[in-house]
């Protein structure tokens, strides 16, 4: 009963701030008129790799299969945006850097070897927005863009071997990436949650000779972000 009272005492305060909210007066009416803003973005992401094996090579090895576990990540970068029009803006997100890790397990009759595929990238994103009309202090808003990434991270000179497994994704990797969100105007500043989806394009893996790399086929990364911008 306690946890039940305190639960629609949590749902009566977030509904008493939302409707408060929108009843309020606009917020920084002027502020779509401006030509560029500013800002900061925290995220957290879940990062995680699509990976394709290669068959032949389970048919001659005694490994038997490869698994990916994801890990929650965090990020943190700035915020460019450029007004098109009343609808449309161009954002630019960068630099922006995101750590992120997966976990791969090797599975063989006896045992297993885990390999940690750690990165620290330094992401820039150009995104076109498309938002809705405002009402009173909120509008939602879609944004879809390519994104470039680098990681400082990247293992691919690191010391490797069978008792030393390490797979390793190449540095410098293209994609995109698309997500929703809502702009919240509040009387100092615009708050924007948004989710998400980040894809790369093309084959990341960087190969070398030892068997973790060799019963692969290719890796494509990918990340859910979820971002609290600040403008």
């Amino acid at each position: 009963m306690k946890n039940l009272k305190l639960k629609l005492v949590n749902t009566f305060l977030v509904l008493f701030c939302v409707v408060n909210l929108i009843k309020a007066q606009p917020n920084l009416p002027q502020y779509d008129q401006q030509k560029v803003h500013f800002g900061f973005t925290l995220a957290s992401n879940i990062g995680r790799l699509q990976v394709e094996t290669r068959p032949s090579f389970f048919a001659t090895d005694t490994m038997r299969n490869v698994s990916v576990a994801n890990f929650p990540g965090i990020g943190l970068g700035a915020v460019t945006n450029f007004r098109l029009g009343k609808c449309w803006d161009i954002r630019l997100m960068a630099p922006v850097i995101s750590f992120v890790q997966r976990n791969l397990t090797y599975d063989f009759p006896n045992s297993q070897k885990v390999v940690k595929v750690e990165s620290a990238y330094c992401d820039a994103s150009l995104l076109i927005k498309y938002k809705s009309e405002r009402r009173k202090n909120t509008r939602a808003y879609v944004v879809a863009g390519p994104r470039f990434s680098y990681d400082f991270g990247s293992t691919i000179d690191k010391t490797r071997g069978i008792q030393n497994p390490v797979v390793s994704l190449n540095p410098i990797t293209f994609g995109w990436e698309a997500g929703v969100g809502l702009d919240i105007y509040f009387e100092y500043f615009k708050f924007s949650p948004e989710i998400k989806t980040c894809q790369t394009y093309g084959n990341a893996l960087f190969r070398d000779a030892y068997p973790y790399t060799q019963a692969l086929e290719s890796i494509y990364p990918q990340l859910i972000q979820i971002s609290l911008h600040f403008e």
